[in-house]
């Protein structure tokens, strides 16, 4: 009987277990992530992921959503903005976020459940705008302030190296 009850509370054990089966993204909004903070804010389970991009890049707003199973979970948003806001503002105004760190020498600003970077635009012919990136997690994904602040630091680092403040970016 006892062995019994040992595979019985084996299989009830593994049964129970949400499992993750979709693929972590590589890019977002073709900028390329940190697989390990993206997955780490992600669901820890779920079926199927998609990303759905929209915006134009000519003009600097784009927005790039991801859903697991049907359900939003991570939004990532790029926009030109007025030249004098601050990241720890922005993130204020976008998500509410009051108890937020920064990084960066302050043109990053976040929290575990969303984050902003701020970009600023200056001798590249762009003279009165700063590009501003926003990513926000929503329920049922999971929030992580190390994750968070990893996944904007990388993506800002890397959309930088795309030089978006040069007309025509």
């Amino acid at each position: 009987m006892s062995a019994f009850a040992v595979m019985t509370v084996a299989v009830g054990c593994s049964s129970g277990e949400a499992t993750r089966e979709f693929t972590i993204p590589k890019n977002l909004c073709g900028v390329s992530v940190p697989t390990d903070a993206l997955s780490r804010l992600l669901p820890a389970s779920g079926e199927n992921l998609d990303v759905q991009q929209d915006g134009d890049i000519d003009e600097g707003n784009e927005l790039c959503v991801l859903s697991v199973d049907d359900t939003q979970v991570l939004m990532v948003s790029r926009e030109r903005i007025n030249t004098g806001d601050s990241a720890e503002h922005v993130l204020i105004s976008r998500a509410r976020v009051s108890q937020q760190k920064t990084a960066d020498d302050g043109a990053i600003a976040y929290a575990n459940r969303a984050a902003v970077s701020l970009i600023k635009c200056r001798g590249a012919g762009i003279e009165v705008e700063d590009i501003s990136t926003f990513i926000k997690v929503l329920k049922p994904a999971r929030s992580d302030e190390t994750a968070m602040k990893d996944l904007i630091t990388d993506y800002t680092a890397t959309y930088k190296k795309q030089r978006p403040c040069l007309p025509g970016s």
